[in-house]
């Protein structure tokens, strides 16, 4: 009996309890070997205070015991964007030592602001004045009066190297969640147990009130139901007659046909606001100036194309879903649309704030219009910097209202919604998984563009993500409903998908500052 409890004890240790997709470095593997003298126990040891120091796991496994592993997987996600903006601020800190310790023969490194210009002189920005040396004109360094050659090298290596980096491991990641993926559908090809998978977890003993049990309760019907709803319609589809068949692609051709037409309005409002900044920014000047806040006015016309990608954010997820639901899409089909859509409508937007600043720093008209769509602001001695002041401020504007906000303002207008209807008792509003990962993948790519022109935002990136991480960590906890999310890899790889398109993003403006000659000499 003795023997037997050394050996199940040595088991235990052995055994890793970790879930499938649930922790780097051992996802997806059931780690059942038993400790077999010292130096195994030993290297198994290891392996475990090596998983308990990867940043906030202590977070993720609370996530996991109280909500499943497939918001758990989330959270994993988040934490992996951490990890990549860690290893991009690595990069870029030969660049920072050179810039900040290694001071030439002659060094101006401001000199386009003039002689007298240091690390204390500011920019304007349309949110705040922050440092010159924040930005590309700071690193534009001169030795003897040429350019520094050992700066705008390592300017560049980081910038190269980072982008390709970013890239191989997104894809390396998608590539090994594709895989478990394949082994899920291939399980469940040779062994079909969909209704007794989910009716014999029909009782979540993690549940603790009684909110939390009713959730569950209607979401576990709701999974019921959308299990015999996809019998039932695979069951039609092999039935449907011809004439069925081309109304429901009609159907799906005119719901498509108005989402882009709803890219394209989003596209047109950016695009205004961004032409027409100034004018806006005078016409508010003028009408608050009788209210003696001319300057409130200004500042919102300055801040206009940030406030409309905000409120293009914050409309189009509602209106995506509508357009989703309206094509009756199978549900798996159906949730992978809603996050390609989404994902396509928030980062395209961010392309046209970008294309433009890319106009503005070619110094020509790119688009086959006859003047450019943005013209330099004075106030900036160099358009590199003006094109990073403007990325600098979306970044700030869409941390605080498309990021840090958004609980808030879900649990605001879910009441006011609950009052105007008058029925039942309110509930919190659902924790949007999809949606949440959506948002994080267009500001990290955001990021990504912006540290281009601003490399110190590379600091920042971190401790941004940390922030988020929390935040969301307790809005699931206080301000939100429980989420219900099918626990299967497909969500972790459409997600991988959406960060490997945005680091080929990034990977092509790294490879236009490289090649295209900036006007910053000129």
């Amino acid at each position: 009996a003795r023997t037997a409890n050394e050996k199940m004890g040595q088991f235990d240790l052995a055994f890793d309890l970790d879930s499938p997709g649930l922790d780097a470095g051992g996802v997806g593997k059931l780690d059942a070997a038993v400790g077999r003298g010292r130096f195994a126990r030993v290297m198994l040891h290891v392996r475990q205070a090596a998983r308990r120091l990867v940043p906030l796991s202590r977070d993720i496994r609370c996530v996991c015991s109280v909500y499943g592993r497939a918001c758990g997987s989330f959270f994993i996600f988040q934490r992996f964007l951490l990890m990549l903006s860690l290893l991009t601020l690595l990069l870029h800190l030969p660049l920072f030592i050179s810039y900040i310790f290694v001071e030439g023969e002659g060094d101006s490194r401001l000199d386009a602001y003039g002689t007298e210009a240091d690390a204390s002189t500011l920019c304007p920005t349309p949110l705040m004045a922050v440092p010159c040396a924040w930005f590309y004109g700071g690193f534009y360094r001169r030795v003897s009066g040429a350019r520094d050659p050992w700066l705008a090298l390592l300017y560049l290596m980081a910038v190269l190297v980072s982008a390709g980096a970013l890239l191989f491991l997104a894809l390396y990641r998608w590539m090994y969640w594709d895989g478990h993926r394949q082994a899920e559908i291939l399980e469940e090809e040779l062994r079909p147990q969909a209704w007794s998978k989910l009716v014999l977890q029909a009782w979540d003993f993690r549940l603790s009130s009684v909110e939390d049990r009713q959730n569950w309760a209607q979401s576990f019907a709701n999974r019921l139901r959308s299990l015999r709803d996809e019998e039932d319609q695979a069951n039609a589809r092999k039935q449907q007659t011809t004439c069925q068949k081309y109304a429901l692609l009609s159907r799906r051709c005119l719901g498509m046909f108005l989402n882009v037409v709803l890219i394209a309005c989003t596209w047109a409002a950016v695009l205004l606001s961004t032409v027409k900044r100034d004018q806006i920014s005078k016409q508010l000047g003028t009408w608050l100036s009788a209210a003696g806040a001319g300057a409130v006015g200004n500042q919102i016309g300055d801040l206009a194309p940030n406030l409309v990608v905000s409120t293009v954010g914050g409309v189009l997820p509602t209106l995506t879903k509508i357009l989703t639901d309206m094509e009756k899409w199978p549900p798996a089909v159906h949730a992978r649309h809603n996050l390609w859509r989404l994902y396509l409508g928030k980062i395209l937007n961010v392309v046209v704030v970008i294309g433009l600043n890319v106009e503005l720093i070619a110094g020509k008209p790119l688009y086959g219009q006859e003047e450019m769509l943005v013209e330099h602001d004075v106030r900036y001695k160099c358009v590199e910097d003006q094109a990073g002041a403007a990325l600098f401020s979306l970044v700030c504007t869409e941390f605080l209202l498309s990021l840090a906000l958004k609980p808030i303002t879900g649990i605001i207008s879910g009441r006011a919604w609950h009052r105007l209807m008058g029925k039942g008792d309110f509930k919190m509003p659902e924790f949007e998984v999809p949606d949440n990962a959506v948002d994080l993948i267009y500001f990290q790519c955001l990021l990504w563009s912006t540290s281009l022109l601003v490399p110190p935002l590379v600091f920042a990136t971190p401790v941004l993500l940390f922030l988020q991480f929390k935040w969301l960590k307790y809005s699931l906890g206080h301000l939100t409903s429980r989420p219900f999310v099918a626990e299967t890899c497909a969500l972790s790889v459409t997600l991988l998908q959406l960060l490997g398109c945005s680091c080929l993003l990034f990977s092509v403006l790294a490879y236009c500052l490289a090649v295209v000659p900036l006007p910053h000499t000129s």
